[in-house]
């Protein structure tokens, strides 16, 4: 194997998209131009073939600070991992690839592989949720709920309109003040700005699709943001205002898109987080996915007494939000009684 480490400045950009393009494990979010923008100044490992091209690769996306390098997921890019050309990864290939990050970083804070790759060692998983599109429409609603036929007909009921749009403003804001409160520590500023530019990224290459729901009064209520590339459609963001989150819009618009795309060969990736959000999950599960696994590999080779330090910030994190959630729980025993 012919296998380089690539500093970001010596990655040829169009050699890497035609690859991640043709390859059966390509993403979105793997594209350099993505990657440009969630992972600015993100290394790679690559491949070569005989001709001294590109034959496989795997992103990697690294931060800095206090002056130490280290690997990261970024925002909005649930997936990344190994791409090849080639029929089939062989577990060498992964072992090489990542031996090659091991050699340059001392901590991984976590690497998400992606759904078509499948590491030869142990290691933690998360998972997403695919929905399959290939099926007519009354056959894949058939597999929804029946909680969710029944918010479905909520929201019809509700007389809510579709909104196809170009402006992400009203989504962020919904999100800022609905669901930023709710999370721990909450959300910096940069995150809605990286948001932004991947949105107008996505804009100028025909990928985002921006929908709302109009309660009878004209207002938005709720907007899901989606990118559709290849045969994957990937429900990126979503978000819905006060007034609105109870009308059902995220319902509707999620099953405007199943219609839509039913039939076709299509995959709408749910993007679905942990277990440590269970009601989202549910929400998603109601529309009848089914679960993937995704390999996440990380380590921590950083010097003890840094290592230490980490370890009780993290404990302290999870004492209080614990402790948050546990107040929280109790509170809404307590208010029905009241």
């Amino acid at each position: 194997m012919n296998i380089l480490y690539l500093p970001h400045t010596q990655i040829d950009k169009l050699q890497w998209d035609a690859l991640i393009t043709a390859s059966e494990q390509g993403q979105v979010y793997a594209l350099a131009w993505y990657l440009d923008v969630v992972a600015p100044g993100w290394d790679a490992v690559v491949e070569l073939d005989e001709a001294g091209k590109y034959e496989t690769v795997m992103p990697v996306p690294w931060q800095r600070k206090l002056g130490m390098r280290y690997v990261q997921q970024p925002l909005y890019c649930q997936q990344l991992g190994i791409y090849t050309l080639a029929a089939s990864i062989a577990g060498a290939t992964y072992r090489q690839f990542w031996a090659e990050v091991q050699q340059r970083f001392k901590y991984v804070v976590g690497y998400n592989f992606n759904t078509g790759n499948q590491l030869p060692q142990q290691q933690e998983q998360t998972y997403t949720l695919y929905l399959d599109l290939g099926k007519p429409y009354q056959e894949l609603q058939q597999h929804y709920t029946r909680d969710r036929k029944m918010n479905l007909k909520r929201a019809q009921k509700a007389g809510l309109q579709l909104l196809h749009s170009q402006d992400i403003a009203p989504l962020i804001q919904f999100f800022k003040d609905e669901t930023a409160k709710r999370i721990y520590g909450g959300v910096s500023e940069s995150a809605y700005m990286l948001l932004q530019n991947l949105y107008r990224a996505l804009q100028e290459r025909g990928l985002a699709q921006l929908y709302y729901t109009l309660d009878a009064g004209g207002r938005k209520n709720a907007g899901c943001l989606f990118i559709v590339w290849r045969n994957k459609i990937v429900y990126i963001f979503n978000a819905a205002a006060a007034h609105g989150r109870k009308l059902n819009g995220r319902t509707l618009i999620l099953d405007h898109i199943i219609q839509k795309y039913a039939g076709q060969e299509f995959i709408l990736d749910f993007e679905s987080p942990d277990d440590s959000e269970p009601d989202i999950v549910h929400f998603y599960r109601s529309f009848g996915p089914k679960t993937m696994p995704i390999p996440v590999l990380k380590y921590n080779r950083l010097p003890k007494s840094i290592k230490l330090a980490r370890e009780l910030r993290v404990r302290l994190v999870k004492s209080l939000k614990d402790s948050i959630k546990a107040f929280n729980s109790c509170s809404t025993r307590l208010s029905c009684f009241c």
